[in-house]
């Protein structure tokens, strides 16, 4: 009685397990839909080719030293993030500085936590804009 027990949890198990395995998606991350339930695109988006981040200053002018001190403030935790990233400086007809990074190769994620963490931690820093896969974010 004993022994026909165990087989027969022994035959579940195994059904079991089978049963879990037959039902993994086999497709790759990159291969598989990115949308929600309802049919809703997502907004992360894994290594898109470029993302552009406007950093809205109350500065008149910038260089490299401010693009330096950003990049101290935030640390290490992005480092890798800005180290291919281009740095460019718009001053609009109001007199007010933007900076820009523009990052190559990047997740789009990753870049508004990046740009968030500069504006919660950099003093002239008073928003940013996260443009990527074209969509918008404001912060």
């Amino acid at each position: 009685m004993q022994s026909s027990i165990s087989v027969v949890l022994l035959i579940v198990l195994f059904a079991g397990v089978v049963e879990l395995c037959g039902n993994v998606n086999t497709a790759t991350p990159a291969a598989a839909e990115n949308k929600t339930e309802g049919g809703r695109k997502r907004r992360h988006v894994y290594n898109v080719d470029e993302i552009q981040v406007e950093l809205h200053t109350t500065l008149t002018s910038a260089s490299d030293v401010e693009f330096s001190k950003i990049e101290n403030v935030v640390g290490p935790a992005y480092e890798q993030l800005v180290a291919g990233a281009k740095r460019h400086v718009q001053t609009d007809v109001n007199g007010i500085t933007v900076m820009k990074y523009t990052l190559i190769n990047a997740d789009c994620g990753e870049a508004q936590l990046f740009a968030r963490a500069i504006k919660d931690t950099t003093s002239f820093v008073t928003g940013a804009t996260v443009t990527c896969n074209n969509q918008v974010s404001n912060m």
